[in-house]
């Protein structure tokens, strides 16, 4: 019985956050899209991990070799995601 009452608040909440993350976001939009292109919240949450992985990578540089490649790892696997994410939109023809 449990189970039933919980399953669908965790569903609502996974909703929630998918309507949320697909939501455009005006700020960035207004700022450094294309006229009549969007940017969702998704989008500028991926852009935001890249820059901050690039500062955070140069930044801790010159402190430990292992932090280096630590940070490197981190700035491109977040270059990757920004490149998924490009490739998935372009494919459903969110790109004009």
């Amino acid at each position: 019985m449990r189970k039933e009452t919980i399953a669908p608040a965790q569903q609502a909440e996974v909703r929630t956050l998918t309507d949320w993350l697909n939501r455009e976001n005006k700020l960035f939009t207004e700022f450094f899209a294309d006229k009549g292109e969007t940017i969702t919240n998704r989008k500028m949450l991926l852009d935001m991990q890249l820059i901050l992985s690039l500062v955070v990578l140069l930044t801790f540089n010159f402190v430990n070799p292992l932090m280096t490649v630590i940070c490197a790892l981190w700035f491109g696997s977040a270059a990757l995601l920004v490149k998924k994410y490009e490739d998935t939109d372009n494919e459903k023809g969110g790109i004009k």
